[in-house]
């Protein structure tokens, strides 16, 4: 499996015939568009029916997760052409090498390795801000409280899952009032990271989820409006980091009404 840059914007199916084989090996040319006014990259895998769904998800995790760091590295871009201060060229660096880890996150699970590496004592609390900086999180605010429990886990795969949760409490939280009223910091939305037993959990004050749907937001592809902002793919990365750790994720409505995402270590089989 390779990933190649290019300008080709159709599925193609490519045949290669070895001297002396008869037997011709079939590859299949997948666009991965991740923005309009990007260049097309190209997933190169074997033609094969029985992993088809396997690259296809592939091809849109790269895409989904990408948008983070590069909506982020836009926004400080542009800043930096205006004012030229630092701390704008220092989060656009920092951008690039969030896209670089996630382009080496996905290559990793392509090749079939084992790319969860857990280690112990994790600062789900310093993850949480470093992934609140790599998301364009308009006028919302985040709150981490201070009895965070620390936890076995891969730090780039926990920061990923963070981005994702945030991510959809900006783009699904706030209410079009709120949104409109971008100067108002009493309608601002709250982020909060926040301990639950043994686990922890992220909730915020927006318009929560309707019981109805919280099962199916975590569905491939799965979107609550016709906004055109997600692909679908944001709470499916979420629910699979978590079950990658072993984790537990229930989703509920917080005390201010929003939604609430918990996670808890999963109890060891008794079979």
């Amino acid at each position: 499996m390779a990933v190649l840059r290019g300008d080709r914007d159709t599925d193609t199916t490519l045949r290669l015939t070895p001297p002396g084989d008869s037997e011709p090996t079939c590859y299949r040319l997948q666009p991965i568009e991740v923005s309009a006014d990007r260049p097309v990259y190209t997933l190169l895998t074997p033609a094969d029916s029985s992993c088809t769904v396997k690259v296809d998800r592939l091809a849109s995790v790269i895409s989904h997760d990408l948008r983070n760091p590069l909506d982020v590295a836009d926004a400080h871009l542009q800043a930096a052409r205006e004012t030229g201060t630092p701390e704008h060229f220092e989060q656009l660096a920092a951008a690039h090498d969030r896209m670089e880890r996630i382009i080496q996150d996905v290559l990793t699970l392509a090749r079939g390795e084992d790319a969860l590496a857990p280690v112990a004592g994790v600062d789900l609390g310093a993850v949480a801000v470093d992934a609140w900086a790599t998301v364009d999180t308009e006028t919302a605010s985040l709150s981490v409280v201070d009895d965070l429990p620390t936890l076995a886990a891969d730090r780039d795969r926990l920061q990923r899952l963070f981005e994702n949760l945030f991510r959809n409490s900006v783009e699904h939280g706030s209410t079009t009032t709120r949104s409109q009223s971008s100067d108002d910091t009493n309608d601002a939305l709250t982020v909060t990271v926040g301990r639950d037993g043994d686990g922890f959990f992220v909730a915020d004050d927006g318009v929560g989820i309707p019981v109805a749907d919280r099962q199916q937001v975590f569905d491939s592809g799965y979107v609550r409006d016709d906004s055109g902002r997600t692909t679908g793919l944001g709470l499916t990365i979420v629910e699979e980091i978590a079950d990658a750790h072993e984790w537990e994720i229930s989703l509920t409505e917080s005390d201010a009404g929003g939604a609430r995402f918990e996670f808890h270590p999963r109890e060891p089989s008794t079979t």
